[in-house]
């Protein structure tokens, strides 16, 4: 029954109260008529009142409930973003989850101090220094782009002599085919199983010096490059064109080196409890590029950054007519649960003209670890490598977490002498003891003793070499 009905039988049961009042009231006065009718007249005012505030009410409810309908027929359009932390990164995304931005950003900060001993006057140095390298200090913004490219852009403020920062990545990739990836700008090479190994989840401070020596003619960190790989759980195939590195030393007006590598390799078993790898790996340097276009040199440091000097040791000097260079390895590898074991073995030659005859040098390691808290170094499919260690508990000395540890040994080797070509670089002999402690999934702590000699024997017969002992420590954040 609506308002306006309630109204009218309202109206007519006062006038018939009013009726009935004034027969059984005959001697009602005149004034008590009149104030019953003001008293009416105030009534129907109250509920015209009353009416008009239902039906504005009711206006109201109609008008929002058809807004309603219509904003669930029709979305109304809004940008939308998501801030995560995977890993400690943050990471800012769409809705959809088709484009990222991240930052992202390591630090590895080393100490070390020497015990060095020349073996004669004529080696150079004959002194090395104690001290400190932010050996990596880099910092940049990875993400995706429509789901299916990929890009990087990061500066590394760190280095061997903690010098200017320099473009570490800025690269392009796409990853739209399943177990396909195509990149292109300055990236880190991914030629040989050590340099496919990301520099946070190396076991030692440094790889070893024969896997830098290869990876330096054309391949390895800043470099420019173009190519692809392929990959799934029981391989990985890629081969890149390189050029030039990134730094101030670039000269662009000069002829750039030219190279190419190519890294195979095969898993026959790759499960949660074991894996085997062995693989076959080459780089070919072209052009060697710079002013002459024809010089080339090899050199390394003792397998640790601290003191540039020591660069001196193992080093051909400039090598002259260098038409082409080739490194040809193989690899291989071993996990079984928390035990590892790896290594690689390298064969250079350097081809010359003008009547020089070619040079031959030789190089390799092997290292083996073990996590003695029980965690696994995991294969990664689309690296083509091993990851680092995920503690199973982290680091909590409230609860008595002491994160994961695992104890490591090295044995490389590299010799640069050719005498019959004229040169004379010196032969490296290291043993290398680690010990890891991982903290967290984004910390960890690295101590190495490398116990190490080069030989290298001038044309008068003497031994330009030194021993050495190297006590270091790195201090790793990565996120």
């Amino acid at each position: 029954m609506s308002f306006t009905t309630n109204k009218f039988l309202g109206t007519v049961a006062v006038l018939g109260a009013l009726a009935v009042s004034g027969q059984a009231h005959a001697q009602a006065t005149n004034d008590d008529v009149a104030a019953l009718k003001a008293q009416l007249r105030a009534l129907e005012k109250k509920l015209d009142s009353v009416q008009k505030q239902a039906n504005a009410t009711q206006k109201q409810q109609a008008s929002f409930a058809n807004a309603n309908a219509a904003m669930h027929k029709k979305a109304v359009p809004f940008v939308d973003a998501t801030l995560t932390m995977p890993g400690n990164r943050p990471t800012f995304c769409t809705g959809d989850g088709m484009n990222c931005v991240a930052i992202t950003g390591r630090i590895h900060f080393d100490a070390g101090a020497y015990s060095f001993t020349p073996k004669s006057g004529a080696t150079s140095p004959q002194t090395v220094n104690d001290g400190i390298n932010a050996r990596r200090a880099r910092l940049g913004l990875i993400g995706t782009y429509n789901k299916d490219w990929e890009y990087g852009l990061v500066i590394d403020a760190g280095g061997t002599t903690d010098g200017q920062a320099v473009l570490n990545n800025a690269y392009i990739a796409y990853k739209g085919i399943k177990g396909m990836l195509i990149q292109g700008g300055y990236i880190d090479v991914p030629y040989t199983l050590d340099e496919a190994t990301s520099s946070n989840n190396i076991l030692f401070m440094e790889r070893a010096a024969s896997q830098v020596l290869a990876t330096n003619l054309a391949a390895g960190d800043f470099r420019s490059a173009f190519g692809g790989q392929v990959f799934d759980k029981n391989y990985w195939v890629g081969a890149y064109v390189t050029g030039p590195t990134t730094g101030a030393g670039v000269n662009h007006s000069q002829p750039q080196p030219l190279g190419a590598t190519f890294r195979a390799v095969g898993l026959p078993i790759n499960n949660e409890i074991a894996t085997v790898l062995v693989g076959f790996d080459a780089l070919y340097l072209a052009q060697t590029g710079g002013a002459t276009n024809n010089t080339l040199g090899m050199s390394d440091r003792v397998e640790v950054r601290i003191d540039p000097a020591t660069s001196a040791l193992l080093n051909t000097g400039t090598m002259n007519f260098v038409n082409s260079a080739r490194v040809l390895s193989g690899e291989g590898a071993v996990k079984y649960g928390s035990f590892m074991a790896s290594g690689e073995y390298f064969d250079y030659s350097i081809q010359r003209s003008n009547g020089l005859g070619d040079l031959s040098f030789n190089g390799g390691y092997g290292q083996a670890s073990y996590v003695i808290t029980g965690e696994q170094h995991k294969y990664s499919t689309s690296a083509g490598a091993f990851g680092g260690i995920a503690p199973a508990r982290p680091v909590n000395f409230a609860t008595g977490d002491l994160g994961a540890w695992e104890l490591a040994v090295r044995y490389s080797y590299a010799n640069l002498n050719d005498y019959a070509g004229g040169v004379r670089g010196g032969e490296l002999k290291n043993t290398t003891v680690g010990v890891n402690w991982y903290v967290n999934n984004n910390m960890r702590f690295m101590f190495n003793w490398i116990h190490g000699t080069v030989d290298k024997i001038n044309t008068a017969g003497v031994n330009t070499g030194a021993d050495y002992d190297v006590f270091a420590m790195r201090t790793q954040v990565a996120w």
